[in-house]
């Protein structure tokens, strides 16, 4: 029989830790002071849906060159209301992350094995914990689906461990329209909602056995409709991103394993220590508990394919921030029934260690600078400026070929290649060997970036200079195939555009262009 050692803490004494928690989180949110580039990409399809071309990016050409479907029709929601894109894609990454917090409270309680209602402070100390984690914050305000899919990891959970197959399918399926990987976590997710946990299913009645069976069907049947869908849509089941960033698992480990122990060194050492300590203090026992065990594996399964897949370029371990949350409300979650949480002293113990642990990537490292690197004028903050004047310059027929498929594209409306095969299948889909570890951007075909005959070419990650370049052209290693491609050193000449403040455009004009059109 199940006992209860404290009433439930009221809403009105929980409410308090839960707003501090959500302002942290959002204050350390716009501490960052970050948007990505990708997330114009999904940006340019909404807006391609709500005018009527279809979810494509090029009017006409249908390539599925976004891995985030739910997102992408999301952001057509907010279009279709005359936001700006990057405004509402902001408030639906704010309000995921801030129901990431509300859920976890309640995932710390059904973690305890005897479902009790122990001291509140667990459940406020996940809360607070996860708003101290950098990769969570950083991307909860930077415009991709990474809140949203780490809001439904957690729902997932929730159902999960409460025994309901048929939320944990509802969720499930939502994962599975936002993410590529969505159909392996809700599969996993299924399977342990349907697993027995004394103590919590009462009697099966007909209606619970009906609700029981209904959500696999219903996630399984969704599931096919998608896949369907996107093969008569498309061409392919899989999205063509996906094509364009693996194909060499050599290579794809040779970027994947540094980064996954990158993450590792910056996140999850102390977690493990602490883990490892509160197993010896409260008992191994902990992890004969199904539900321990599963939280743990979800985990190492999501490092695991994220080194396999080959890790990200960019900064804050954007592939592993969705499951961030689940990492620090396990952790809790093992640590309530040992008391850590019934005493003040405990609670601030516990809190302050996990804080110094999760805090210090929010301001250095690696993955710190990465973050500001592509906000600088050598990265986004140039394509913008670059974006702005190109709309502004040249007419609407105006085709370009470019590395970053993300702003320019967006801002400009112009028919875009980019060269790295986000959007062509044609370059997704050849096997090439990965050399350059730089993940997810190792696939480029002159020939075919060249046969399209762009009016203009942005080479050398769109170079900005402070006056016209009279030097060496700036090209990327990866780049070098087109720059020494003879169609290319036939057909293009390089010229200077001002893009104002001083600065300069530099690219590529092909030969015959006429600019009076």
């Amino acid at each position: 029989m199940m006992t209860t050692s404290t009433p439930t803490p009221s809403l009105r004494a929980a409410l308090p830790w839960g707003l501090l928690a959500c302002a942290l989180l959002l204050l350390h949110g716009l501490s960052f002071h970050f948007m990505v580039d990708d997330a114009f990409i999904s940006f340019r399809y909404a807006h391609n849906l709500v005018a009527g071309h279809g979810l494509v990016f090029n009017p006409g050409e249908r390539v599925e060159g976004y891995s985030n479907l739910l997102w992408v029709l999301l952001i057509s929601v907010g279009l279709k209301a005359g936001l700006p894109p990057l405004l509402w894609a902001r408030i639906l990454g704010g309000l995921c992350a801030l129901g990431i917090l509300v859920l976890l409270p309640g995932i710390v309680h059904r973690m305890d094995p005897d479902h009790e209602a122990r001291s509140p402070w667990a459940g406020r100390v996940a809360q607070l914990l996860t708003a101290a984690t950098g990769a969570v914050a950083c991307w909860s305000l930077a415009g991709l689906e990474t809140p949203l899919f780490g809001l439904l990891i957690i729902w997932c959970w929730r159902s999960a461990l409460a025994r309901s197959p048929l939320q944990t399918s509802l969720a499930g399926l939502l994962m599975v329209l936002t993410r590529p990987e969505g159909p392996a976590l809700a599969l996993i997710f299924l399977a342990w909602s349907l697993l027995p946990r004394p103590g919590l299913n009462p009697a099966a009645s007909p209606l619970r056995k009906l609700a029981t069976w209904t959500g696999p069907g219903l996630l399984l049947v969704g599931t096919a409709a998608f896949f369907l869908w996107r093969h008569h849509y498309y061409g392919w089941w899989l999205p063509n991103t996906y094509y364009a960033k693996t194909g060499d698992l050599g290579g794809q480990l040779a970027t994947g394993l540094p980064y996954g122990l990158a993450f590792a060194r910056a996140y999850l050492v102390v977690p493990t220590l602490v883990a490892v300590g509160v197993l010896a203090r409260c008992g191994w026992r902990r992890l004969r508990d199904l539900d321990v065990l599963a939280g743990l594996g979800v985990v190492v399964f999501w490092w695991g394919y994220v080194v396999i897949i080959g890790g990200d370029m960019l900064g804050m371990y954007r592939f592993f921030a969705p499951v961030l949350p689940l990492v620090v409300t396990w952790l809790v979650g093992l640590a309530v029934p040992c008391g850590w949480f019934d005493r003040k002293l405990g609670t601030a113990v516990f809190t302050a260690v996990m804080a110094a642990a999760l805090l210090p990537a929010s301001f250095s490292g690696h993955e710190r600078r990465l973050v500001t690197a592509h906000m600088s004028e050598a990265n986004l903050g140039g394509w913008i400026l670059a974006g702005d004047a190109l709309a502004t310059s040249f007419p609407p027929a105006t085709t370009l070929a470019l590395g970053p498929a993300g702003y320019i594209p967006w801002r400009t409306g112009f028919v875009c290649h980019d060269f790295y095969g986000l959007v062509d299948p044609r370059i997704a889909h050849q096997k090439v060997d990965f050399t350059h570890h730089y993940a997810g951007h190792e696939k480029l075909d002159a020939g075919l970036v060249l046969a399209r005959r762009p009016d203009y070419i942005l080479l050398g990650n769109v170079d900005v200079s402070t006056g016209p370049r009279r030097g060496p052209t700036v090209v990327l290693d990866r780049e070098m195939d087109i720059f020494n491609h003879p169609d290319f050193k036939r057909n293009y000449v390089r010229i200077a555009m001002p893009i104002g403040g001083g600065k300069y455009l530099n690219m590529f004009q092909r030969k015959d262009l006429r600019t009076d059109r």
